[in-house]
């Protein structure tokens, strides 16, 4: 079983997906362009960073310590990109929600 690619879908991308479907259409539209180039760029930034990680080994992947999926985008599992683009969201909407909620510049 992919507990990987489970265990990180249902904590990053369930939370940002409802926080996407609910709470980003209260902010202003500066503030929603704000969160999709914020997006956008940490996701380019977050590919880059990973394959230079595996290039140096900062870290790797083994079967035999977690089951992956079995689809790889070149040497990176996918699981990998499900937790990167799922955590970039996850974390702006955390954070926007606490400034929502603390009512400050939001």
């Amino acid at each position: 079983m992919p507990v990987y690619l489970i265990t990180y879908s249902i904590l990053f991308w369930v939370p940002a997906l409802l926080f996407v479907l609910f709470l980003l259409k209260t902010f202003d539209v500066s503030l929603r362009r704000s969160f999709w180039a914020t997006s956008g760029a940490m996701a380019v930034v977050l590919v880059g960073m990973e394959y230079l990680f595996l290039k140096f080994d900062v870290w790797f992947f083994s079967e035999k310590i977690d089951p992956l999926v079995g689809l790889w985008i070149g040497s990176a599992p996918v699981e990998e990109f499900v937790f990167w683009f799922g955590a970039t969201p996850f974390c702006l909407a955390v954070y926007l929600g606490y400034c929502k909620l603390l009512k400050k510049n939001a």
